[in-house]
């Protein structure tokens, strides 16, 4: 990696005086974790990018501006929802108070299992392929993304109820809380389903899995947070050079000529070059999107494309790809390229507006942890949440992120409205809810 030694230094105590300013200022484990989050995978993606000799000056402007909105955009909204951190939080926390004993949680996490399971069985039996899976192939995957072949509606309807189902998997995962070897089981079972179905799995899914898993103890178990973090620092370089090499085997490549060192150096070219390598392409470019494109498609998110069909509107990534790569999708040697949640910023904003960008996620992630924060129940969920943000969110940008807030948790948000407000001007509302969930779920 060619990095200039003192914009390194620059940009890393930068981010670490802003983003420790703010995380110092949040309130609780919750905030803070989810700050960290942000600032430490803007600094990876977008951040020490910039310390290349050859990315000009003028993106570190863009870089910092991008970090200070963020952080002052985060404390306003932080304040001005307190009130729904603390009226909704204890609803919710009531309303969840049967995880620990009610089956019908239990029965949500092995309905979660079976959803990933019956590809295995439907429209072709292959649960032979549990014992004999097939070598990863990204290839083979990403053309079949862009084959043109027949939509098969029970699939789709498959992967719907996989989505909706998503956040309350994790709520539920809140019982075995203490029981970390059958958490480890279920999650890596959901992995292998998944890698079974369509012989490939991505390295971020596994990532985002099992930070979640280790995020989860770390705040459930203060005692151990020592030894956690040990074993983090420990894995980190196993991760890295792991990740190269699957990147190599998923093609089919060889890795015996590649040493675990020169994997992880690899590794972390590449997951620090987007600013480099896309990023100022793009904003040199002049490029941006169209706005009614782009509110087009996050308004049209939530709605199942199998009633409407493909609905027009901005792909973020997938024009930006076009941008660098010049070429279209679906032509040869076209793949997705990412350019770092700051390059981004100046793509969809402008170069004038692009700090926009950072009050919007500020304005989103506030939202979601004063939601979520004062419930226990919520462990697994939240620690899902702070590695979205934190990762996908950083990674993939802003498309990444909508479609998981605004999608997977389209059931959600009506569970939430209906224990806060469906049952106005009962003296116990939550209580009321929780029995007749009980007895639905008897039935």
């Amino acid at each position: 990696m060619n990095l200039d030694p003192l914009i390194f230094l620059f940009v890393f105590l930068g981010t670490l005086l802003i983003g420790g300013l703010s995380v110092v200022d949040a309130r609780g484990v919750w905030q803070r974790l989810l700050l960290g989050g942000i600032y430490s995978g803007l600094w990876l993606y977008s951040g020490v990018g910039a310390t290349d000799p050859e990315v000009p000056g003028y993106y570190l402007i863009y870089y910092f501006s991008f970090l200070v909105a963020f952080a002052c955009a985060f404390w306003i909204f932080r304040v001005a929802f307190v009130h729904l951190s603390i009226s909704r939080g204890h609803v919710i926390t009531r309303v969840l108070g049967s995880v620990d004993c009610h089956p019908v949680w239990p029965m949500i996490i092995w309905a979660y299992l079976l959803l990933y399971l019956i590809p295995l069985i439907y429209p072709e039996f292959r649960l032979y392929q549990l014992l004999a899976p097939m070598a990863p192939n990204l290839t083979m995957n990403w053309a079949a993304n862009w084959a043109t072949k027949e939509i098969n509606v029970f699939h789709k309807l498959l992967e719907y109820a996989q989505v909706l189902l998503t956040p309350f998997f994790y709520i539920a995962l809140f019982r075995y809380r203490r029981r970390l070897g059958l958490i480890a089981l279920i999650f890596v079972s959901l992995l292998y389903l998944q890698y079974v179905d369509i012989s490939y799995i991505s390295r971020g899914t596994i990532i985002i899995e099992f930070a979640t898993i280790w995020l989860a103890i770390w705040v459930d178990r203060p005692n151990n947070r020592r030894a956690l973090m040990a074993i983090m620092v420990a894995l980190i370089p196993v991760v890295l050079a792991a990740a190269y090499y699957y990147s190599r085997i998923r093609i089919g490549g060889y890795v015996g000529d590649i040493t675990s060192l020169d994997a992880i150096v690899r590794t972390l070219e590449v997951e620090t070059s987007f600013p480099h390598n896309v990023g100022i392409p793009v904003i040199e470019s002049g490029e941006t999107v169209d706005p009614a494109a782009y509110i087009t498609w996050m308004l049209t998110l939530p709605i199942p494309k199998l009633l409407t069909g493909a609905i027009e509107g901005a792909r973020i990534n997938y024009e930006i790809s076009e941008i660098v790569l010049g070429l279209s999708p679906g032509q040869k040697g076209w793949y997705v390229v990412l350019p770092g949640l700051v390059a981004e910023s100046v793509y969809i904003y402008g170069q004038y507006f692009f700090w926009l960008h950072a009050v919007f996620i500020a304005f989103l992630a506030a939202l979601v942890i004063r939601l979520m924060e004062r419930t226990p129940q919520l462990l697994f969920l939240l620690a899902y949440i702070v590695v979205i943000f934190a990762y996908v969110l950083n990674r993939g940008g802003i498309s990444g992120l909508l479609i998981i807030l605004i999608n997977n948790f389209m059931l959600f948000y009506p569970f939430v409205f209906v224990c806060v407000f469906g049952l106005r001007g009962r003296r116990k509302p939550a209580e009321m809810l929780t029995r007749q969930v009980v007895k639905v779920s008897d039935k």
